[in-house]
């Protein structure tokens, strides 16, 4: 009876344990996650203060100078909102694993946020460590993507059309003469892309 009773508690245990792996990573993913967000804010708030203390000629390229090295110590490039899937993610440059491991990646052979041109980013699908662009394929025509760049400036997209295309179609990096986005995800167990395109709402200036 107390080997039967051992057995049991040891099963127990191992399942609870089983359990709270899943709730492990995604606790440290968001961890990880919030982490990045609070120092790229952070670092946007110290540039805004460099900028409303500045003075002359030479503290403005003093200024400029520390502006720069405050950039480039944060490993975040921009921020993604999708409200309609109720998602904020850091932006980071490249798309390896350990990229998308915490954050949203650009890839960095297309257009910069906010550049003309077409800029690509790609997120998990299913991951463990968050949501990221799980919920992508949720997305309609008309939705609002707005992402926020470096100098805070945020550029804000609408959803134009979602499709799945093979995970060699490099065709969805192509560049344009536009400023466009796409966003990009695993789809069918990892043997798709599922694709979504999205326009500018920048409003055009007319001569």
């Amino acid at each position: 009876m107390n080997k039967k009773i051992l057995i049991a508690g040891i099963c127990i245990t191992v399942g609870i344990a089983l359990l709270a792996v899943p709730f492990f990573y995604h606790f440290r993913g968001k961890e990880k996650t919030d982490a990045l967000l609070t120092e790229f804010e952070q670092t946007l708030e110290d540039v805004d203060n460099e900028e409303t203390t500045e003075g002359g000629d030479g503290e403005q390229a003093a200024s400029d100078e520390e502006k720069k090295a405050l950039l480039e110590k944060s490993e975040v490039i921009g921020i993604i909102e999708i409200e309609a899937i109720d998602i904020r993610y850091p932006i980071v440059e490249g798309a390896d694993k350990s990229d998308l491991s915490f954050a949203i990646g650009h890839i960095i052979e297309t257009a910069g946020i906010g550049e003309t041109g077409n800029c690509v980013l790609a997120g998990h699908n299913g991951s463990r460590n968050g949501t990221f662009f799980t919920k992508l394929n949720q997305l309609k025509v008309g939705d609002s993507v707005i992402l926020t760049d470096k100098d805070g400036m945020e550029h804000e997209y609408e959803v134009s059309k979602t499709f799945i295309v093979e995970p060699y179609d490099n065709f969805i990096k192509d560049q344009t003469e536009k400023e466009e986005l796409t966003l990009l995800t695993c789809a069918e167990s990892g043997t798709k892309r599922f694709v979504c395109k999205c326009v500018s709402m920048k409003l055009e200036v007319k001569p």
